[in-house]
């Protein structure tokens, strides 16, 4: 018996089993234990254990027999006091509390489940499917043999199987085989181009002719450059050409290597670039004299306006340039032709006709003949009424209809035509044979253009009308047209002059011609 299998416990109550088997003798022969009383002599000597004390025999109940003895092969063992034998009974209805308790309870092991039997395939149905797997592979096979097979090289005719009819037999010959064309090996393969992408309709930028206002352009897209630095505005040429605003061909006026001009009132290179307009300004050295140049490609011919003051014909008010130019949002303003000092020349304004004065001026010019009059297109083109051109006032109507005009400038003369400085002996105004402050503007291209101003030189007077002329001839333009000059000259960039206005003060006027970013502003529809 191992360590683990000896239970003390079991031992004592098997024992106190059989102790109770005894028979009514030796039952009765067992001696009582007395009980424990206070009573007890004080004398610590008459104090003893229990196990101690004399055993006195029972008294045998009435009517008990007394059942013979029986040896059962075991010695009798010393007794145990009454408690020790307590203990045992309760160890051994403990047992037989849990004896009884499985017998009432008993645990049975759960079952395993069964496997399932497994299912039974018919031998034909196996054969069928077999075949069936066999067949499309060789369908397969097939396929691939005659449709997978090099480039250039001829696949083999196979003859048509003839049909199985009924009786009577008929024979039905096979097609003609259809050869298969061998290709060229030396004949390179064309691969076809990709489809270009659709390219996105382009942004039709548009300023209402009726507004007042302009949108306003974006203050980081102004910038400047030191004259010593000037091959970078090819950088922002460049960005032009790369948007589409300038044209690859197209040729600007901007030259880095130009002689600017680096005297007194001298200023850095100045522009402005976004997705409708590129403005460049600089001041050159030409013979002497300081011309300051502004250089502006648009993307629509609504970009070039013109403001009154109060935005009215014959408004009593007069503003320097500087103001009117703050009024609009716009990118770089110019003085025009101050149309309220004089009453000459055709004065058209948001394509109504306000000044067609047919009075004598002297000899044989009337009042609306004796200037070169511009006219200024929807599309931004030039249009001219020369000096002495005779017209009335419902054939100017007719032909601004006709030909789309919004405005006039009435002032001139004509400073270059077709590319062609113009020589001018007389003119009915601006004295053009003395040395004053001059400003025009010109055209290099469709919707190019290019202002000037000559306003002071380091060694010389500042200029002739036919100076200026030649002036605008040599920067290649194809047109140029004289503007107001003396003190009105004036160039206004940011908000301020960007030339030196005589005795530097602004002259207060009665109009300005300007240009404007167009961002935000489109064609409906576009």
């Amino acid at each position: 018996m191992s360590y683990d299998e000896f239970d003390l416990d079991s031992i004592l109550a098997d024992f106190a089993e059989d102790k109770n088997a005894q028979t009514p003798e030796e039952s009765a022969e067992a001696p009582v234990q007395e009980p424990y009383t206070e009573e007890a002599p004080a004398d610590e000597a008459a104090y003893e254990t229990d196990y101690e004390q004399p055993y006195e025999e029972a008294p045998a109940d009435e009517g008990y027999e007394e059942a013979p003895y029986e040896d059962d092969g075991y010695e009798d063992e010393p007794e145990k006091p009454a408690r020790r034998f307590a203990l045992f009974s309760r160890k051994k209805r403990k047992a037989k509390d849990e004896d009884d308790f499985e017998e009432d309870n008993p645990y049975e092991e759960p079952e395993e489940p069964e496997d399932p039997e497994p299912v039974h395939i018919p031998l034909g149905l196996r054969l069928l499917v077999n075949l069936l797997l066999m067949g499309l592979l060789c369908l397969g096979l097939w396929w691939s043999l005659n449709n997978l097979h090099p480039v250039g090289v001829a696949a083999m005719p196979r003859p048509t199987a003839a049909p199985v009819v009924t009786a009577p037999p008929v024979v039905t010959e096979a097609p003609a085989p259809t050869e298969t064309p061998v290709s060229d090996p030396e004949t390179p393969e064309v691969t076809p181009e990709p489809t270009p992408e659709p390219t996105p309709e382009p942004i039709h930028y548009y300023i209402p002719e009726d507004a007042v206002v302009a949108p306003a352009p974006d203050q980081n897209a102004f910038g400047s450059i030191p004259v010593d630095q000037a091959d970078r505005v090819l950088d922002i040429i460049q960005q032009a050409r790369d948007s589409g605003l300038l044209r690859e061909d197209e040729e600007v006026v901007f030259d880095p290597n130009a002689n600017f001009y680096t005297g007194l009132y001298a200023e850095e290179i100045k522009y402005y670039i976004d997705d409708s307009i590129l403005t460049i300004l600089w001041k050159e050295d030409i013979d002497g004299r300081c011309c300051s140049f502004v250089e502006v490609k648009v993307r629509d011919g609504s970009q070039f306006r013109r403001k009154l003051a109060d935005d009215t014909f014959g408004s009593y008010n007069y503003y320097v340039a500087s103001e009117l130019a703050a009024s609009t949002n716009c990118v770089v303003a110019m003085n025009a032709d101050y149309y309220a000092f004089r009453d000459f020349g055709i004065v058209a304004y948001n394509r109504e006709l306000y000044r067609f004065n047919t009075s004598t001026y002297t000899g044989n010019y009337k009042k609306y003949n004796c200037f070169d009059t511009l006219f200024v297109t929807a599309d931004g083109d030039f249009l001219y009424k020369e000096l002495l051109e005779e017209n009335t006032e419902d054939s100017i109507r007719q032909w601004m209809a006709e030909n789309d005009v919004v405005f006039s400038l009435a002032f001139g003369p004509i400073l270059v035509r077709d590319g062609q400085a113009q020589v001018v002996s007389w003119y009915p105004a601006g004295e053009v044979d003395t040395a004053y402050s001059r400003a025009g503007i010109g055209v290099k291209d469709k919707l190019h253009y290019l202002f000037m101003t000559v306003n002071h030189g380091s060694n010389a007077a500042n200029c002739t009308v036919n100076k200026m002329a030649e002036f605008f001839e040599r920067k290649g333009v194809i047109t140029a047209y004289g503007l107001d000059g003396g003190q009105t000259s004036e160039i206004v960039w940011q908000g301020v002059p960007y030339n030196h206005v005589d005795w530097a003060s602004e002259r207060i006027v009665s109009d300005i011609i300007y240009f404007a970013s167009a961002v935000g502003s489109t064609r409906e529809g576009g």
